[in-house]
């Protein structure tokens, strides 16, 4: 079987299995637990089709557990305090009666297919056949690798930074300091700083000619910043006191300064 179909039915059987368990709770916010383990599974699958992978396919594979069973983590035990995210309420409310099947429509089989389009870059890396490595890979593999480090960092940081405010500040109130001054979502900038990374080993590894799979994080990037990223989280924070100043004084997610009003 091809390797892409082995992937496609792994995390399509996650997201089914998940999409059931709200039958009993209620909470479609556990893909949102799921979304980083689902590229350890499309990962794990691509390993098992492919019969094994090399030193390179390895070390990606063990940058993903880590970006994922932290992620995972974070958002379990954020779910588990605050319930049901806000974004998923909304939508509840406008599918009414029929949010059970639309859930799975608009939830569960969306982020799958999303997950083994944002996934491409992974392919490369851990299929060791396909091999063609550019003469600067090792300057590019190390700025891969700086790019998913420091993206990592930022994510973990910024999820602490809030979680804490959050849990001193209580409801309703604006986090505008730490590495929130620099950008308002920087939880986002270092997911998509994570993935940029994995495309860029990527193009180091199996050349020019595996470009396409830039499309990626190009989607990721996207998505965070107009879809479901920011544009919907900050929904729920304009009507939070000091919101208006803090948009016009600080970027989305790319820290470049703005001139003070």
């Amino acid at each position: 079987m091809n390797p892409l179909a082995w992937e496609a039915i792994a995390v399509l059987t996650m997201a089914v299995l998940a999409w059931l368990r709200t039958v009993s709770s209620g909470l479609v916010t556990v893909m949102d637990v799921l979304w980083s383990l689902g590229f350890v599974i499309i990962a794990t699958a691509r390993i098992v089709a492919l019969g094994g992978t090399d030193t390179v396919g390895w070390v990606v594979y063990a940058a993903v557990i880590i970006w994922a069973l932290r992620l995972s983590v974070h958002l379990h035990l954020r779910t588990r305090d605050r319930g049901e995210d806000p974004r998923y309420v909304r939508m509840r409310e406008g599918w009414g009666d029929r949010w059970w099947w639309g859930s799975f429509v608009q939830v569960f089989l969306l982020q799958t297919v999303i997950m083994l389009a944002v996934a491409a870059p992974l392919r490369p890396l851990l299929d060791a056949s396909t091999r063609d490595a550019l003469p600067q890979a090792v300057p590019m593999m190390a700025v891969a690798g700086l790019l998913c480090a420091v993206g990592l960092l930022i994510e973990a940081v910024s999820d602490e930074q809030l979680r804490r405010f959050r849990a001193n500040a209580g409801a309703g109130q604006l986090l505008t300091t730490g590495l929130f001054a620099l950008v308002r979502h920087p939880n986002h900038l270092g997911e998509a700083m994570v993935w940029w990374g994995f495309g860029l080993a990527a193009l180091a590894m199996g050349g020019w000619g595996v470009w396409p799979v830039l499309f990626g994080p190009l989607l990721l990037n996207l998505l965070l910043r107009w879809v479901s990223g920011v544009r919907m989280s900050e929904v729920d924070l304009e009507v939070r006191p000091g919101f208006a100043a803090w948009v016009a004084s600080t970027p989305a997610m790319l820290p470049w300064p703005r001139p003070r009003r």
